[in-house]
């Protein structure tokens, strides 16, 4: 038994079995129900059906073209394909269900073509790359560009979609794909092709791990995937949910296929260097802006921002004798400009160079820089120098403008402030600061037995609970 939108089968929903003539016209019939979507523009949308695209024997293999209002001849436009992959059976052709009929239309009615196809059951990659070849080769007859496609693919289309459109034969002209509710595709994913991956809540409990486990994927490999959810959707909302909310799913959806079909507009700007450069800056690409600051400070040594820039970057690059260099010629133009001293401060502590680097970012806090990094590098600077009174008050502040969470953020700060405190005698407030210091992940237990700082607290019973609870250097 074949369902409608057969996923809901393979996800256990209520399998529908194919229809005949005599129960289309049953509003409980699935097939019954075309896209719950629709704008004026889709009743003067032009339909040639029955179009060849693979001769057999067995009957031709066609596909119903629906043409955008005011079409004109010779035009060529993207095209949508509706995917049927999962085949055909006598009297029951998958591009006749309403959803196959309707949602090729309102494609239309928003200047694309809509393509809605049949399908060998048996020989389903068969079916598609003879489509897609078509499309490719012949599509200009038919006012098709082969050079702008896209697929929708639903529920159990999904899975055979995936495969051709993940494997070597998809051809280039897929720009393109909108899976709906359909399993979560395995295997290769291909990172040049853009898939809007719409979800309906239904779904996700018979998704398990799969779901989380793509986007993970998605992540690690930076694949141009977007996901969208349909909260308190169906499988198939988009023919069952005669709602707002459905509606604004299928908006997203068209606006997909749109923005990756048609031209983008040439800007009337030229390009621009400098904008390359903050988008460096600003994608954490140290090596590619230290190129390009390089060349820009070069051919412009009066910009003292380009410099201050140059000198942060190659400092995290470890460059540190070309950071001075940069650092240096910024302070020569500008010697009161904050962020001289603040990246000056910066490069002094990667040195080690404690007294100068506390002297630099004490300048730039008197002069107004001030924020939670600044007093915890101050702090740090202090520590080291065994200005131990003067450090607590610094991480104190640091705390106060808010250090953000984390253990190489606030964790580090609370232990290094735990050690400021043991310092200068204050072994409770020492002893909570660890505690706090372990909640945010400094939990390495040989830390804290072997940090001379910690030895006036190592005896007493709070640091030694509090060492039970900490991580064992042996441990993974």
């Amino acid at each position: 038994m074949r369902s409608v939108l057969s996923f809901a089968a393979a996800l256990s929903c209520a399998a529908f079995a194919p229809l005949g003539a005599q129960q289309a016209s049953s509003e409980l019939s699935p097939t019954h129900w075309g896209v719950v979507y629709d704008v004026p523009a889709t009743k003067r949308v032009t339909l040639r059906p029955d179009i060849p695209y693979l001769r057999r024997a067995a009957g031709d293999l066609t596909f119903d073209l629906y043409a955008p209002p005011g079409m004109k001849r010779g035009e060529q436009l993207p095209a949508v394909v509706f995917i049927n992959a999962v085949g055909d059976r006598p009297g029951d052709k998958v591009k006749h269900w309403a959803i196959y009929r309707t949602w090729p239309r309102l494609v239309a009615a928003h200047g694309m073509i809509g393509i809605s196809m049949d399908a060998d059951g048996e020989r389903i990659q068969e079916s598609l790359r003879a489509i897609f070849r078509f499309l490719a080769e012949r599509g200009a007859d038919y006012g098709v560009d082969g050079r702008r496609l896209a697929v929708y693919a639903a529920s159990a289309n999904v899975s055979g979609a995936a495969t051709y459109l993940m494997g070597d034969s998809a051809v280039a002209g897929v720009r393109a794909a909108a899976f709906y509710y359909g399993a979560v595709p395995e295997g290769r994913l291909r990172p040049d092709l853009p898939v809007q991956f719409v979800v309906a809540q239904s779904d996700v409990p018979r998704m398990g791990p799969a779901l989380p486990a793509l986007w993970q994927r998605v992540v690690d490999s930076a694949l141009p995937w977007t996901l969208l959810y349909g909260r308190g959707m169906p499988h198939a909302f988009d023919a069952f949910t005669d709602t707002d909310e459905a509606r604004r799913l299928l908006q997203q959806t068209l606006a997909f296929w749109k923005s990756n079909l048609e031209p983008i507009p040439a800007q009337p700007w030229p390009r621009s260097e400098g904008r390359e450069i903050v988008a460096a800056l600003y994608g954490n690409d140290p090596a590619r802006a230290a190129g390009l600051l390089r060349d820009w400070t070069a051919r412009y040594p009066e910009d003292t921002e380009a410099l201050i820039q140059y000198g942060r970057v190659l400092a995290d690059l470890q460059r540190y004798p070309e950071a001075e260099a940069a650092y240096t010629r910024a302070y020569q133009r500008d010697s009161t400009n904050l962020m001289v001293l603040n990246g000056l401060g910066r490069l002094r502590l990667g040195q080690q160079q404690w007294a100068a680097a506390e002297g630099l970012l004490t300048r730039a806090i008197a002069g107004g820089l001030e924020n939670s990094w600044i007093h915890g590098q101050v702090g740090w600077a202090r520590l080291h120098l065994g200005r131990n009174a003067e450090a607590v008050a610094s991480y104190e502040r640091a705390f106060e403008l808010g250090i953000p969470p984390g253990r190489s953020t606030s964790g580090l700060a609370w232990y290094n402030l735990a050690c400021a405190y043991v310092r200068v005698g204050r072994h409770d407030d020492a002893l909570a600061a660890l505690g706090r210091a372990a909640e945010q992940g400094v939990r390495e237990r040989d830390l804290y037995e072997r940090d001379d700082d910690l030895a006036p607290i190592r005896t007493d019973p709070r640091f030694q609970r509090l060492l039970a609870g900490l991580t064992p250097a042996s441990a993974p």
